[in-house]
């Protein structure tokens, strides 16, 4: 959202390597990519995997 693109556009920029009912799967957290395709949807929205990864955790 972050970028203004919709799944269909991320897909389109990581050249289909991916379906946008993946990237929806991913999003909503009820499937986990691999570190490959973390690197390519990071490369695909123009920033940094950690940047794309980086999540607090609660505090204990």
């Amino acid at each position: 959202m972050q970028k203004g693109i919709t799944q269909v556009e991320l897909v389109g920029r990581m050249h289909g390597e991916m379906d946008p009912t993946n990237i929806s799967r991913i999003e909503a957290g009820r499937t986990s990519p691999t570190v490959y395709m973390l690197y390519r949807i990071a490369e695909a929205l123009e920033t940094s995997m950690s940047e794309l990864v980086n999540v607090e955790l609660p505090q204990e």
